[in-house]
């Protein structure tokens, strides 16, 4: 067994270092003896309900491509099936990845389904008409909403959502740009959006400037 001189300690197992003081360690190890017990592995509590979910979408993907190859006249409507299911997967995947931190799923999620959006608007033909028009100033306006509430609820600690209620408002003025380069058909749900972004930046600089300022000088290690 091993001996730490500065702890007075001795450490089972084969250790190099002292786990209290990470100093040197004299004598000699015990070769396959653990310092500490072998935890197993935590189980995910809806890992059965993932395998379902996973193995529906996969089954209906694959009797679409099944029923689309068999009539094929009816054109290869089986290939949005499948990016279907890709994209319901990737948003999927955000909100189990970042679940931890809700402000910060929001706005992952924000700038997933609009990416997604425009493509599926430039891949359906549609010009990018219905995605930036509707979804995309929507998706921004329900955001910052939804973070005020949800900041609210759960009554997290400004520090938690501040950074990304502000650059979701920041983000809110891209339809603004939009409408400026004259790319908008339907003005009203941008002009929404950018009129919630101004009053929740207008809010955060007067209510909570101070926090603001210190939460930017952190992040950029100022």
């Amino acid at each position: 067994m091993k001996y730490c001189e500065k702890c007075r300690v001795s450490v089972p197992g084969d250790l190099r270092t002292c786990p209290l003081c990470q100093g040197d360690l004299s004598g000699q190890g015990e070769p396959g003896r653990g310092t500490f017990p072998a935890l197993p592995a935590p189980k995910h509590p809806h890992r059965g309900l993932l395998q379902l979910i996973g193995l529906g979408t996969i089954a209906a993907a694959a009797v679409c491509i099944a029923v689309n190859l068999s009539l094929p006249q009816s054109g290869w409507w089986s290939v949005f099936v499948v990016a279907g299911v890709i994209s319901f997967w990737l948003t999927f995947w955000v909100v189990v990845k970042k679940r931890g931190n809700i402000p910060k799923t929001i706005l992952w999620q924000v700038g997933l389904i609009s990416a997604l959006a425009l493509f599926w608007d430039w891949w359906t033909g549609g010009r990018l008409s219905w995605s930036v028009d509707f979804v995309i100033p929507l998706l921004l306006t329900g955001a910052m909403i939804a973070m005020a509430v949800i900041a609210r609820v759960m009554r997290l600690k400004i520090q938690d959502y501040i950074l990304y209620l502000m650059l979701d408002a920041i983000f809110g003025f891209i339809p603004f740009v939009l409408l400026l380069c004259g790319s908008l058909r339907v003005v009203y749900p941008s002009a929404a959006c950018v009129a919630i972004s101004i009053i929740s930046l207008a809010a955060l600089c007067l209510y909570e400037g101070k926090a603001m300022k210190n939460e930017i000088l952190r992040r950029l290690h100022l």
